[in-house]
């Protein structure tokens, strides 16, 4: 089975209602100012959702169609816009196109150094970038793979373009997840 129909069966068989994001990443996500924002890697809009609703003008991409679709329902039933793209991040040009954004989010996903590359075409100037994903208390705690989880500091470096303005090391404060926000 494909991992696209892996997680396109894993959208499929989970219930009806729309997944909660954890109240440590909306904090997060507080941080950034209502915009044109980029929600990769969305899964089935936990985060758009909360941005769509705070304001921001979403555009989520995944490349699980069961999940978009998903996300559009949910969308659908509190009334707010999300477009929505299915589009592979692993290939090297799929975000070509999609013009440029005031915040791109990427959250409980270790984006490539391919990817990484990519993303201050799509900033327009004072954009913002915020990852937040799983760090190794993650995968000591659930198992979870390692090598989808981030070591300490691993993206400080790996964007010159762009300006760290912030990292939480969050195994430090007993937190599952690291958080890096960076402005072009």
């Amino acid at each position: 089975m494909s991992r696209i129909d892996h997680w396109n069966k894993r959208y499929l068989n989970k219930t009806a209602t729309a997944s909660v994001l954890p109240a440590e990443l909306q904090r997060k996500l507080d941080d950034l100012a209502p915009g044109r924002t980029l929600d990769l890697a969305c899964g089935d809009g936990a985060a758009a959702l909360y941005l769509a609703s705070a304001g921001h003008n979403l555009m989520a991409v995944d490349f699980a169609v069961e999940g978009l679709r998903r996300l559009q329902q949910f969308a659908a039933d509190v009334n707010v816009d999300v477009e929505t793209q299915a589009l592979d991040l692993n290939d090297s040009g799929a975000l070509s196109g999609l013009g440029r954004f005031d915040n791109i989010v990427i959250l409980r996903y270790l984006p490539d150094q391919t990817l990484l590359d990519t993303l201050p075409d799509l900033m327009k100037p004072g954009a913002r970038l915020l990852i937040i994903t799983f760090n190794l208390e993650y995968h000591r705690q659930t198992g979870f793979p390692e090598r989808f989880c981030l070591q300490p500091g691993e993206l400080t470096d790996k964007l010159p373009q762009l300006t760290l303005s912030r990292y939480d090391n969050g195994r430090l404060k007993g937190s599952l997840f690291d958080s890096y926000l960076f402005t072009l």
